[in-house]
């Protein structure tokens, strides 16, 4: 009986170590998984031919359903390597947002044929929503570095390397520089453009999910989208607060360009005694 009761106490133990673990993994932030080959390899049918193979022996329709959104999560780690690595006008980068939007397109067209033969699918919308929703703000954050980036660089331009520039009168690398604060500019318009049109075209997708939701979540969906786009308003009147790093104009810079000859030219008289007595002694002598 007692050795019963321990085998038992054991077993109890165990599984609540178990379940206890399962719940700690789910509660885990979504983390984007390694890109591996990107659109722009010439192996990379190759990773399209794996994901292929999973998708042919998911047998159930919830498997494949949940695997687009894995995939989708692999693209946004191509999208973030991508433009990271090659910029925001990279060729492959079309072809990883357009897959992307495909991979939710898919799993929103499950659901709706899952309902229209009867079963019902709330619970799985409801997670294919949610585990979206946490890659779409890894899509998000990786735009918002990249921007971040871009704005670094022009900084450092516009406030150390051109001023420095201009001081010293090179107009070579004048022209330089200020080419790259104009290819630095039309890059950040073009991340904002390509982020609002991939973010606009992923949440009229993810709209065929979340109407299958039951009302309950779909109300809790709605209001956590509020809040997001209260945040997200917000964080854009508060960057566009922030006053831009302007170019010096370049009638001040000219200016202070002669003040400091003339400062020089005059520390450099004054700090030659035998200059100042010769003047003094000129000036007497033409007095007499």
């Amino acid at each position: 009986m007692k050795k019963t009761l321990v085998s038992g106490t054991f077993v109890l133990i165990t599984l609540f170590a178990f379940t206890n673990g399962v719940a700690l993994a789910q509660s885990e932030p979504v983390q984007l998984p390694s890109a591996g080959l990107t659109p722009e390899s010439s192996f990379y049918f190759l990773d399209r031919l794996g994901e292929n193979l999973r998708q042919f022996f998911a047998f159930s329709s919830e498997a494949k359903a949940k695997l687009q959104i894995e995939f989708a999560g692999e693209r946004i780690a191509e999208i973030k390597v991508i433009i990271e690595k090659k910029g925001v006008n990279a060729k492959g980068l079309a072809i990883a947002e357009s897959l992307l939007q495909a991979n939710v397109v898919y799993a929103a067209k499950i659901v709706n044929e899952g309902k229209i033969s009867g079963k019902d699918v709330a619970a799985l919308a409801k997670t294919l929503n949610d585990e979206f929703d946490a890659r779409d703000k890894l899509l998000e954050q990786t735009f918002k570095d990249a921007k971040a980036q871009l704005k670094a660089q022009r900084k450092e331009i516009k406030t150390n390397l051109l001023k420095e520039a201009r001081r010293v009168g090179d107009t070579a690398q004048i022209a330089i520089l200020e080419g790259q604060l104009n290819d630095i500019n039309q890059q950040i318009d073009a991340l904002e453009q390509k982020k609002d049109q991939l973010e606009d075209s992923l949440q009229d997708e993810q709209k065929n999910i979340e109407k299958e939701m039951s009302e309950a979540d779909q109300k809790d969906e709605e209001l956590e989208q509020k809040e997001e786009q209260e945040a997200v308003e917000a964080e854009e009147a508060a960057e566009a607060e922030e006053p831009e790093e302007a170019d010096e104009p370049k009638e001040v810079e000219e200016q202070s360009e002669v003040n400091e000859k003339n400062n020089e030219k005059g520390n450099s008289q004054n700090s030659n005694p035998s200059n100042q007595g010769e003047q003094n002694t000129t000036e007497t002598e033409g007095n007499e």
